[in-house]
């Protein structure tokens, strides 16, 4: 049984990026990473590399980067959640802007993937989304705003705090995910900072000079960006 994925985390998500052996890099790297600043490490991978990369068993969360809701059955061409848990997924990542479900079709998929304990992070781009969806008892909520994906945006995100509030009044099981415009690791260490259970970064990781080295700083700021929200909270429950 793979483990809960818990806070704090951070995620990696490749898209049709990279070919097999770069992946297996990364997941190396990462799974390092993730030991040595003990932080929970997802890698979001095409269902094809599903299998090679979790048999690496670098210590990663692989997640799948789609899944549709059908069962077992006569259908071609579409992956099932009996799939990608036989292929070692640790879960699947749904409602991502570049591939989007329609609500009906995205409670199936959340559904289906609890059916066979695979773990599930929904994406948003809205806070009045993020409520509707948080009642589906995903893994985790990512909070993406369109118009901060691809972007470089280190300004404050000040709706972080007020969202996670809002996310745990309706379900405080779910960890709460922002990201979007991710660029350096100072901008993952702020969005941690802020109170966000994780956060993750694409273009940031891999445009970098040395996306390998660049994977452990964004991993490494993710985690200190953790440890300061948690010593801000210490700090106002002592007062």
């Amino acid at each position: 049984m793979i483990p809960a994925l818990t806070a704090p985390f951070f995620e990696i998500g490749p898209k049709n990026l990279l070919r097999r052996a770069e992946l297996e890099q990364l997941a190396r790297v990462a799974g390092q990473a993730s030991s040595t600043y003990d932080i929970a490490v997802v890698l979001t991978v095409p269902v094809a590399m599903v299998a090679p990369i979790a048999d690496l068993r670098t210590g990663i969360y692989v997640f799948a980067q789609d899944m549709q809701a059908e069962t077992m059955g006569s259908s071609v061409g579409r992956t099932i959640a009996e799939s990608l848990f036989d292929a070692g997924a640790a879960g699947v990542m749904l409602n991502h802007d570049g591939n989007p479900l329609r609500d009906d079709e995205l409670a199936r998929a959340v559904h289906r993937a609890q059916e066979m304990n695979l773990q599930t992070i929904v994406c948003v781009g809205t806070e009045d989304a993020a409520l509707r969806y948080v009642e589906l008892d995903p893994t985790a909520v990512l909070l993406e705003p369109p118009s901060l994906i691809g972007t470089a945006d280190g300004g404050e995100r000040g709706w972080i705090r007020s969202s996670n509030s809002a996310m745990r009044a309706v379900n405080a099981h779910v960890l709460r995910m922002h990201a979007g415009g991710v660029a350096s690791p100072v901008i993952a260490h702020d969005i941690m900072a802020a109170g966000a259970d994780g956060t993750g970064s694409t273009s940031g990781v891999l445009t970098a000079r040395d996306p390998l080295a660049a994977a452990r700083f964004f991993i490494a700021a993710a985690r200190a960006g953790w440890d300061k929200a948690q010593s801000r909270a210490a700090a106002l429950t002592d007062d």
